[in-house]
């Protein structure tokens, strides 16, 4: 299956290992959203995984879904910090 990172900061957030129980809560905070853009992101996701043979891969995949999604936000961790510490080479002149 292949999911866009939108969907998978959804299924990061709101997911969990059992495959109804995920299904379900993405169906009940579909039904709480106000944004329509959302709304119909959320719904097409619960759809995707609402498929017929899903439940039996469902666990392994959410588990290198949390993974992958451990990894990126780390990635994105790191690029602010190296952001926030750019920008100081003119002031190394000055000290030395």
């Amino acid at each position: 299956m292949k999911l866009s990172i939108e969907e998978k900061k959804i299924l990061y957030a709101f997911g969990c290992r059992n495959h109804e129980n995920t299904v379900r809560r993405l169906k009940w905070v579909t039904a709480l959203t106000v944004d329509e853009k959302v709304k119909r992101r959320m719904l097409c996701l619960a759809r995707k995984l609402d498929d017929g043979g899903a439940g039996e891969w469902y666990p392994c995949f959410y588990r290198h879904l949390r993974l992958e999604m451990e990894g990126y936000f780390e990635a994105k961790k790191h690029i602010r910090m190296v952001e926030k510490s750019a920008g100081w080479e003119e002031f190394y002149g000055k000290a030395v």
